[in-house]
């Protein structure tokens, strides 16, 4: 079984740009090279590769060899930056040193809490550019699968085949809601009878973390009204204006300025445990990546349980 670097990047391209007439653009070829290229790759490994649909899709033996492409890519890119660097012609400006290219995926209350200075430190001290791809925590994962990214912050245990998983700590949350909304909706405090009428504001429709916060409030299996704002900063000020109430990171709340005007609907946290998975791969970058992403969590989440608990232990206990 043989496939070229050429292939596995005509590949990347059709997923990429989404149908092969895009792809030929993108390469400076024709789609019919495209196309050739495609099946020769298919014809080398014995698999269809991609659906020939519009958009183009992937097929589950295609996104093992998308997830190569785009491992090759990074380190083409990595060893292009490196030989520059010692190549006579550098003019030694470290910004002129060609950028590698790295996606990867986050949820958004991530990004809006710890991760940005994770992203910050990064493009500071390494020749990279990033693309980040926001989504629940619960479905990041899905897109390390595909081979779309590299790496993905998530709430999924369970390994991806060909990465490695650190897990990095949990993201604390409470439910909050703002004054006039608790007199208004919830004079009695969070009961079931009134929770079933009381509008809750959810992220989208991969947001699990509402339904989390409101069996933790009541036992009783109710559906209230949803009102959907995707984006963590309105998310918060969704709430904060009376529009519903939801589950707030902690660290927002404990902020002078947004967590101003949201009362907790209770005292006991809802914790998400996080992960991080990425590519098992000899990359200076992506190494540089994981182990930001390591410091950085834990600074910014809870600490894993099993961490705490051997911390809270006496010396000498089992």
């Amino acid at each position: 079984m043989e496939f070229s670097a050429e292939g596995l990047a005509t590949l990347s391209a059709v997923l990429r740009e989404g149908t092969f007439e895009a792809a030929a653009v993108a390469l400076h070829v024709t789609p019919s090279a495209v196309s050739q290229r495609i099946k020769a790759l298919e014809q080398s490994v014995g698999r269809v590769l991609v659906r020939r649909t519009k958009p183009v899709t992937v097929t589950s033996d295609g996104a093992v060899l998308a997830r190569l492409g785009e491992q090759w890519d990074v380190l083409v890119a990595e060893a292009r930056g490196e030989l520059l660097g010692s190549a006579p012609e550098f003019d030694g400006d470290p910004r002129h040193l060609p950028r590698v290219e790295l996606s990867i995926a986050c949820n958004a209350d991530s990004l809006a809490t710890w991760f940005l200075p994770v992203l910050a430190q990064l493009h500071r001290e390494h020749a990279v550019t990033v693309d980040v791809n926001r989504d629940d925590e619960s479905v990041t994962s899905a897109l390390l699968r595909a081979g779309d990214v590299i790496g993905a912050v998530t709430s999924d245990p369970i390994g991806v085949r060909g990465c490695a998983t650190i897990e990095l700590g949990s993201l604390r949350y409470f439910p909050v809601a703002s004054p006039s909304f608790l007199a208004h909706w919830l004079p009695d405090g969070p009961r079931a009878r009134d929770l079933a009428y009381a509008p809750m504001v959810m992220f989208d429709a991969n947001d699990h973390l509402q339904l989390k916060a409101l069996k933790q409030l009541v036992a009783e299996p109710i559906s209230p009204p949803v009102s959907y704002v995707p984006a963590a900063a309105e998310y918060r000020r969704a709430i904060a204006a009376g529009i519903g109430w939801g589950a707030v990171p902690e660290v927002e709340l404990d902020d002078a300025h947004t967590g101003r005007d949201l009362v907790k609907l209770s005292s006991k946290p809802i914790d998400v445990p996080l992960f991080w998975q990425h590519w098992t791969l000899q990359s200076p970058a992506v190494t540089a990546l994981t182990e930001l992403i390591v410091e950085h969590a834990r600074a910014g989440l809870v600490p894993p349980r099993r961490a705490t608990a051997a911390q809270a232990r006496p010396l000498g206990s089992r």
